[in-house]
């Protein structure tokens, strides 16, 4: 099955918004062996929507997906202009309409009540998130999905209804298997693989780098599934434990896993990541289970008042030094008893960088019971994206701390 995803909304096309609908469609559709052939974005344009569609229909392709554009206002339209291009009236929906209600209540602007309306032959999928509901439409052997344009509503409404209603559509004729993998350079990896691309011609290993870590996919044909199950089996023995995930889950979901194994609790100190580390972990569900405390001590002024670091040892070696994340993971440590500590202090940039302590160095201290280890990394890129990457390396680190006792 080939497939074009839609993205509609001003406000993607003009850049004020990063379109993560059509990456996000995309990659669970080659799950599902469906082939996406494009990624469309038009603006609120009738006009322009309707040749998108018109384009749709006089191709060979046999799926529409369109994000955005079921909101109440005057400038959604979505459903409007595709129901009357395929030549379908549109009716209140009694399912939909009692969800409107559910969220709402019994009284709601009128407005609203435009978001109730879909062809009477519409499957309805419900936005339990928010109040535009989606649909799924069948129509001379092509099929059309609406959804909505926050990803955060989307997102569920695709997992929920949208991959078990088109995994009963499509036969998948591929084998694909997916790693996160951390703690090594794209170019490292690509040299350990270079065995394996000659053994395995068959299956295609495909990297997908992003800040910090890096997505493996591995994709064969269900004919050639021994040398698909060797490629893998080989993958993971190669890199081993910097494989962190073959189901997509994050780094932090590993970490909170591990603490929970040991039913351990973690607490952390962090300056240049300013609370990025405590974000992340508490952005897991569960985290309240193994998450302690959290101190941000930005300021010299806050790493001696929390964590009792010394003044001679600012003075001495400066806030970013071995010596400072070690006393600063001590005071922790004094101050929450918690099992795992964890202390960050860095140079983020743009400024502040010398010949001896460039931009992008970090150093970080992680203790675990009496054991401490101290670790520093030069990280590449802007302010942001030294935080980020300075984040998912000391979560990899603690990872694999904890997996070792």
């Amino acid at each position: 099955m080939k497939a074009v995803i839609l993205n509609i909304g001003d406000e993607v096309l003009e850049g004020k918004v990063i379109n993560t609908n059509g990456t996000f469609l995309a990659s669970n559709l080659c799950k599902l062996g469906i082939n996406p052939t494009k990624i469309i974005t038009v603006g609120d344009d009738h006009s322009h929507l309707q040749a998108e569609i018109k384009n749709f229909l006089a191709s060979d392709n046999e799926l529409l997906i369109t994000t955005g554009g079921l909101g109440p206002t005057h400038d959604d339209f979505t459903k409007e202009v595709l129901f009357t291009t395929l030549g379908l009236e549109m009716v209140i929906n009694e399912q939909a309409k009692s969800l409107l209600t559910e969220y709402f209540g019994a009284e709601y602007a009128q407005c609203n009540l435009k978001q109730a309306y879909f062809p009477k032959e519409a499957i309805i999928i419900p936005n339990r998130l928010g109040t535009a509901d989606g649909c799924i439409v069948e129509k001379d052997g092509k099929i059309f999905i609406v959804l909505v344009g926050p990803p955060f509503e989307m997102n569920p409404m695709v997992i929920d209804t949208v991959i078990p209603y088109l995994r009963k559509k499509t036969t998948n004729d591929f084998l694909i298997k997916e790693y996160i993998v951390m703690g090594l350079g794209e170019s490292v990896i690509e040299d350990l693989l270079q065995p394996l691309y000659q053994r395995y011609p068959s299956v295609k290993i495909a990297p997908y780098a992003s800040l910090g870590k890096i997505r493996y996919q591995l994709t064969a044909s269900k004919a050639n599934q021994e040398e698909f199950l060797a490629a893998c089996n080989s993958f993971m023995a190669l890199l081993n434990h910097h494989i962190i995930s073959s189901e997509n889950e994050e780094i932090e979901e590993k970490v909170v896993q591990e603490l929970k194994r040991n039913q351990w609790k973690i607490s952390l100190g962090e300056s240049c990541t300013g609370g990025m580390l405590a974000s992340r972990i508490v952005n897991v569900s569960g985290a309240s289970e193994v998450f302690s405390e959290g101190f941000i001590t930005y300021s010299n002024q806050a790493k001696r008042k929390y964590l009792k670091v010394s003044e001679s040892t600012l003075e001495k070696f400066g806030a970013v030094s071995e010596e400072t994340v070690r006393e600063m993971v001590l005071g922790l440590f004094a101050l929450t008893n918690s099992e795992v500590c964890v202390a960050v202090s860095g140079v983020a940039g743009p400024t502040g960088g010398t010949p001896t302590k460039p931009v992008g160095l970090v150093y970080y201290a992680i203790k675990i019971n009496d054991d401490i280890t101290v670790y520093h990394s030069i990280f590449k890129g802007g302010r942001e994206q030294i935080r980020i990457r300075a984040c998912l390396r000391i979560l990899f680190d603690v990872y694999q701390k904890i997996k070792a006792f």
